[in-house]
């Protein structure tokens, strides 16, 4: 069964239980809990598929995954994202590791293979740099008490104002210690090799802002949630919201997609009362969460009075966004195997002076190719694959952008931006399946079908303004706001998804789990360890 029902021909009620706005991983974690707490749940998403980054979209024969390409920790079944994962699915969601080594990164022709596992992470890193043996303890040493810190700093976000404000410095200030500090701020005191920094940098794109703007917090939570290895969902990504959706009907409650929300329902009491729908229609429900990024809200669906009278208006105009990504869907027929191609994404950065690459693109990006490539061959992460699609095989290739570039497209319409956009787009292919090529030379003259998606892309099928791909920039200040919650000043409304936690699909799920806390008034994430 396909994870939502067309809204048009839907024959659902007017009331409900609760209603979110959103079918990414947060909004989907959110009404997940909900649903299995007995909850009738909601759940609008305006485009025509759900699951948000973490859907698939399906193109001449083949299938590709759009924004999911490696989760860390749910091998574990004693693991925090497993258990959230089980719970709200059902238990229905398989996973298949990647193998031992799951990135490659390459700083300029140099390649540095690290393996999972603690032990291995580190061996591998003073192997290569032997000299450097201090600080790569001490990385890890930081990484981890780090990454401890923050769970109860994002548990105070489920908190009410009230109570998130009298334990505020209990829970939050231990992570805030190395979190109001920059990665290369940090870094940059341990070891004084640039090329050691920029390998432990070298998936940055994973959380989409330079290391010397991104808060070390984000950063150590990264690193901690791949070194014990990384995994792929069986059947694609598109198995979470199928999976999800079930629990959902289940208790009662819908998943429709083509189902635009155009604004939140305030009532006399200023409570969120439900939701009006682009066609006019409305639906209520004494709880409203929203998975649509909390700018968007803020922006395009409150009631502008209401945005502003509450301060979140002022408040989102100071917050930075996210970097931004051109991806590259590459479709070729022929079978992974005979092609020789394994599960192992690779990244690759044009030396070990990140900082100079990135400000050249960005000062000429029409001159200097972009500074950082991620590919990615979902065909051969998925077990099931070879059964569902024999003879084919999907490659995905991520290039890091300025928003500049794309910026004179910013009034124009999706599938009819222009001439020039087409040879922009038409010269960004040519750059990345150079890139393919130099890492997979076999696949010259094989390559089927291709297929760009930009910033404009993002902005259209994400709501973004600035082609960012993971919403408000995580740099120290970002963590420093404690306006950034689960709870709103609007009674009723509550936000989900990764503005409330962090970037990416886990980061966004446990924003999913901290909203349901919110709304429940409990520890879910609590619950379901002691549970156990």
């Amino acid at each position: 069964m396909s994870a939502g029902e067309s809204y048009v021909r839907s024959q659902v009620g007017d009331a409900w239980d609760a209603i979110v706005i959103g079918s990414g991983i947060g909004g989907l974690a959110a009404a997940g809990f909900l649903a299995r707490d007995g909850r009738r749940v909601l759940v609008l998403e305006r485009h025509t598929t759900a699951g948000g980054c973490t859907q698939v979209f399906r193109r001449a024969g083949y299938e590709w995954d759009a924004g999911l390409h490696y989760m860390g920790e749910v091998h574990r079944p004693d693991s925090r994202l497993r258990q959230i994962f089980d719970h709200i699915t059902g238990g229905a969601l398989e996973w298949a590791p990647m193998p031992e080594i799951y990135n490659r990164f390459f700083i300029g022709d140099r390649e540095y293979a690290i393996p999972a596992g603690v032990s291995k992470f580190a061996e591998s890193l003073k192997g290569y740099f032997p000299e450097e043996s201090r600080a790569v303890d001490a990385y890890l040493d930081l990484v981890f008490e780090t990454a401890r810190a923050a769970k109860t700093f994002f548990a105070n976000r489920a908190l009410p104002p009230a109570l998130a404000e009298t334990t505020y410095a209990q829970m939050c200030e231990p992570f805030l210690v190395q979190a109001d500090r920059t990665v290369t701020d940090v870094l940059s005191e341990l070891t004084e090799d640039q090329e050691l920094i920029a390998v432990l940098c070298g998936h940055f794109g994973d959380y989409s802002l330079e290391p010397w703007r991104a808060s070390f917090g984000m950063h150590a939570m990264l690193i901690q949630h791949y070194l014990d290895g990384a995994n792929f969902p069986v059947g694609g990504s598109g198995r979470i919201a199928e999976t999800v959706a079930e629990v959902v009907r289940a208790a009662g409650g819908a998943v429709l997609i083509g189902a635009e929300v155009a604004s939140i329902i305030i009532g006399a009491d200023g409570a969120a009362q439900g939701v009006t729908m682009a066609d006019g229609r409305r639906f209520t429900a004494p709880v409203v969460i929203s998975d649509a990024g909390i700018a968007a809200t803020v922006n395009r669906l409150l009631p502008a009075e209401v945005a502003q009278r509450s301060g979140l208006a002022d408040r989102c105009r100071t917050m930075e966004s996210s970097l931004g990504w051109v991806v590259l869907n590459i479709g070729i027929k022929e079978s992974t195997s005979d092609l020789g191609l394994d599960g192992t994404n690779i990244w690759a950065h044009g030396g070990a002076d990140l900082k100079a690459r990135v400000a050249a693109h960005q000062a000429d990006p029409h001159g200097e190719p972009m500074p950082v490539y991620f590919l990615s061959f979902p065909s051969a992460k998925d077990p099931s694959w070879e059964q569902r699609y024999p003879g084919r095989t999907t490659i995905d290739i991520c290039g890091l952008t300025t928003w500049s570039l794309f910026e004179p497209f910013a009034g124009t319409r999706w599938m009819g931006r222009g001439e020039e956009y087409d040879k922009l787009k038409d010269r960004l292919i040519e750059e990345m399946l150079g890139q393919v090529l130099r890492f997979c030379p076999q696949l010259a003259g094989k390559i089927d079908h291709v297929e760009l998606a930009t910033p404009m892309s993002f902005n259209h099928f994400l709501g973004r303004t600035t082609g960012d791909f993971m919403g408000m920039a995580h740099t120290p200040e970002r963590f420093r706001q404690r306006w950034i919650s689960a709870h709103t000043p609007v009674p009723g409304l509550y936000f989900s998804g990764q503005d409330v936690v962090s970037a990416g699909v886990s980061g966004a799920m446990v924003g999913g789990a901290t909203a349901a806390a919110a709304v429940l008034g409990r520890n879910v994430l609590e619950e379901l360890a002691t549970s156990r």
